[in-house]
């Protein structure tokens, strides 16, 4: 999942009007690994949430493992949501861009001094560095902007974000049980938005760090659910980590039923993730021909797996099975 943004940085004077030969237009910035993992990740629609905006003194290149500014001048600008409404495209290749431009500005006299970084955060003291760079001129060399107390300065901040909205073979192999029994099977990777059709209103991410705990177990037509899964673990289903590098890996722990655990006949659909108990939100209604769970709110998995051999699983048999994959952000 892509991320790349720019800023622009205006000056006005007392009276609201723009001073051009102060302002910087539109420059490149850097979306920072953790940035990325928190917007991408770690909530259900993180990359609409509000970020606040700060800037600095710091003179060093920001990159991607930035923590924060190099010297964030104390005091940020007010939040700015975005929001999916009219601002998503079709790539046409299997993945939509999401475009969210963000307001903000210090009041009048707020700053003042000269600056040379800029950056966005997700609240209004400490936690996360979405982005930032070093203030630039048309040539992208690092530049400095001067504020004077009767000035004030205002900022736009845009990040587009590449996300899936189709299902993706990621994975296929082979698995034989206690009886030699093969079973062929494909993984597949889900859009991003539990709502994958562009331009649709929820804003609902299937791939959050935080939903999930809940098994589907479907039949080969993506509807008949062949097994209760309730709460298949302590705590949440979905672990997610994240190596501070960009790669993200999901990881459902070990789902272990027992042969008094009930018994199935022609398991083709596992679905992972699912939010809470009705057949709807645990991703039943697969749609057999694009492998995707249904296009709803409900639909809160991220992995689908699909056994090209149908399963049994009877009442003196016990069934394990463990699944993960990874994103990069």
């Amino acid at each position: 999942m892509g991320a790349k943004g720019y800023y622009k940085l205006s000056v006005l004077d007392s009276f609201g009007k723009e001073k051009e030969e102060k302002s910087v237009p539109y420059v490149c910035n850097v979306v920072t690994f953790a940035g990325a993992y928190d917007a991408l990740v770690a909530d259900s629609a993180a990359i609409f949430d509000g970020y606040y905006a700060a800037i600095g003194t710091g003179t060093t290149e920001i990159t991607r493992s930035n923590s924060s500014l190099n010297a964030e001048d104390p005091g940020r600008t007010g939040y700015d949501l975005a929001y999916r409404g009219g601002n998503e495209v079709d790539n046409l290749d299997g993945t939509s861009t999401i475009t969210l431009s963000r307001s903000f500005s210090f009041s009048l006299g707020e700053k003042v001094g000269t600056f040379s970084e800029v950056g966005v955060y997700s609240s209004s003291s400490g936690d996360v560095f979405i982005a930032g760079q070093l203030i630039k001129d048309e040539f992208g060399s690092p530049t400095t902007i001067t504020i004077l107390s009767d000035e004030q300065l205002a900022i736009t901040y845009v990040i587009e974000w590449t996300v899936p909205n189709e299902a993706q073979l990621v994975g296929s192999g082979t698995v034989t049980d206690a009886a030699s029994n093969i079973y062929n099977y494909e993984v597949y990777a889900q859009p991003y938005f539990s709502e994958y059709g562009v331009g649709a209103s929820t804003d609902i991410s299937r791939y959050n760090r935080y939903e999930g705990d809940e098994v589907g177990f479907f039949g080969a037509d993506g509807v008949t659910s062949l097994y209760d899964s309730g709460d298949v673990g302590s705590g949440y289903l979905n672990l997610t980590t994240h190596d501070g590098s960009g790669v993200v890996t999901f990881d459902t722990g070990e789902i272990s039923l027992s042969p008094t655990q009930g018994s199935f006949s022609g398991l083709v659909y596992l679905s992972f993730y699912g939010k809470t108990s009705n057949n709807a939100e645990r991703g039943g209604v697969v749609n057999t021909t694009t492998n995707i769970g249904f296009d709803s709110e409900y639909s809160r998995y991220s992995l689908l797996i699909k056994f090209l051999d149908p399963i049994t699983k009877t009442s003196s048999q016990s069934f394990r099975i463990r699944a993960s994959h990874t994103i990069t952000v």
